[in-house]
């Protein structure tokens, strides 16, 4: 709405001051009344009761000034209105954008958190897994009583590799979730700084807005 108004009120400004030149280069100025021939008898003298009057002042007249003075009153009064205008503006746009990103980085960081918890519940899931399998590793000769079998060393080398592979793969992923866990929280971390300074940001042009409505 305001940007509508801007390009309106600047068009009527400039008329106004179009008018007002118009105006004043119409008004008709008073031209020297012509000087009387000069007589070729220097021994006659006009009678010394005769006043002649040469010339009338070409200067605007007291109307002209005042109405001159009146149109640069409201053409200042409209130029501080539109300046209030444009400040009011920036300012809404401002904290419009502010706003915006302000809102953006929240999203953000509610997904990220959300990140953050699955990948600490997976890893924490893994850690369980961890110990499942070396408690299974200490308990080897009972694995052997469950399977049962005559070749007791085989079977027991056979458990403890498949057991020894499952840990590897449990650490390998414990790795990578420990490394991704990481980075998350230093997204996050960044993006709660940003979101603390939009905040105090935003605060800081509520308050001048109040300010200046006062």
């Amino acid at each position: 709405m305001i940007r509508r108004r801007i390009p309106r009120v600047l068009s009527v400004l400039i008329a106004t001051v179009v008018l007002s030149i118009s105006c004043i280069a119409q008004e008709p100025v008073r031209q020297d009344a012509p000087a009387k021939p000069r007589q070729t008898r220097s021994a006659q003298k006009p009678p010394a009761g005769d006043v002649v009057e040469n010339s009338e002042p070409a200067t605007p007249t007291r109307e002209s000034d005042d109405a001159m003075r009146r149109t640069l009153t409201d053409l200042s009064t409209q130029i501080n209105s539109l300046a209030s205008e444009l400040r009011k503006f920036r300012r809404e746009t401002e904290r419009n954008s502010g706003m915006i990103e302000l809102l953006l980085s929240e999203d953000r960081l509610s997904k990220l958190e959300d990140k953050i918890q699955e990948t600490a519940d997976r890893k924490a899931q893994l850690d369980a897994r961890e110990q499942e399998i070396n408690r299974r590793m200490r308990n080897i000769p009972s694995e052997l009583v469950l399977r049962g079998g005559l070749r007791r060393e085989e079977a027991e080398a056979a458990i403890r590799n498949d057991l020894q592979r499952s840990l590897d793969d449990v650490h390998s992923q414990q790795a990578v979730s420990q490394q991704r866990l990481g980075e998350l929280n230093e997204q996050a971390a960044r993006f709660r700084a940003r979101v603390e300074t939009l905040r105090k940001k935003l605060e800081l042009l509520e308050d001048k807005n109040v300010k200046e409505e006062k």
